[in-house]
C-alpha cells in the first residue's frame, strides 16, 4: 500500500518561506515537464501536489525535507523517496515524472480501449469515491499485502498494482473475482 511518510523534522526552524521558494522552483520545472503543479502552503508540511489535467485523482506530493549535509534539503516524494537536493529542481521534475508516467498511462489507455469499444467518451468521474467500493479495495488490500487497488471511475474497471522488485505490474478487470485471479496469474509469473 503507498502511504504518506513524515518529513523528518528539522534540526532547526526555518521559515515556510524558504521552504516555498524551492516548492515553487520545482513547480515550474514540473510544469515544463507537462505537469499540472498546486501549492499546498496551508498545512503543516508545505507542499506541491503534481497531476496531469486528464487523470486529477492520481498524482505525486512532494515536500522538502531538511538533508544530512548542513545547508542541504531534499525534495521527497510522498512514499519516502528522496528525488533529488533542493539544489536541482530539474532533476526532482524528472523523477516525479518517472513517478507519475505508468500510472497516468495506464488510465489513458484504459480510456481509449473503452472509447473504441463503446464509441463514447468517458463521463467524468464522481468528485467523491464511490463508499461502497471501500470494503472490496480494503479486501483486496488485506489479501495481497503490497498490491495497491482502487475502482477506476473514469474507467469502470477494477485496478491492481503488483509490485515485483524493480518492475511492476498493473491488470484490471470488470469485477473482483477477475482481478484476484489476474493478481494471482502475475504473482504467479514472477
Amino acid at each position: 500500500m503507498i502511504m504518506w511518510i513524515e518529513p523528518k523534522p528539522s534540526p532547526r526552524a526555518v521559515p515556510a518561506s524558504s521552504i516555498t521558494v524551492h516548492l515553487d522552483r520545482l513547480a515550474t520545472e514540473v510544469a515544463r515537464e507537462g505537469w499540472q503543479a498546486e501549492p499546498r502552503y496551508d498545512g503543516p508540511h508545505p507542499l506541491i501536489h503534481v497531476f496531469d489535467r486528464d487523470v486529477p485523482n492520481i498524482g505525486e506530493s512532494v515536500t522538502l525535507v531538511h538533508g544530512t549535509t548542513p545547508g542541504l534539503w531534499w525534495y521527497r516524494s510522498s512514499t519516502g523517496e528522496d528525488l533529488a537536493p533542493h539544489t536541482q529542481p530539474v532533476q526532482a521534475a524528472k523523477r516525479v515524472t518517472r513517478i507519475l508516467i505508468p500510472y497516468v498511462t495506464a488510465v489513458r489507455a484504459a480510456r481509449s480501449h473503452q472509447t473504441q469499444a463503446t464509441g463514447e467518451r468517458c463521463s467524468p468521474p464522481p468528485a467523491r469515491p464511490d463508499p461502497s467500493h471501500a470494503p472490496t479495495i480494503a479486501e483486496l488490500q488485506r489479501r495481497f499485502a503490497g498490491v495497491v487497488c482502487w475502482w477506476g471511475a473514469y474507467t469502470y474497471e477494477w485496478w491492481a498494482i503488483v509490485p515485483g522488485g524493480t518492475q511492476w505490474k498493473i491488470v484490471n478487470a470488470e469485477d473482483p473475482d477477475t482481478l484476484i485471479q489476474r493478481v494471482l496469474n502475475t504473482r504467479k509469473r514472477r
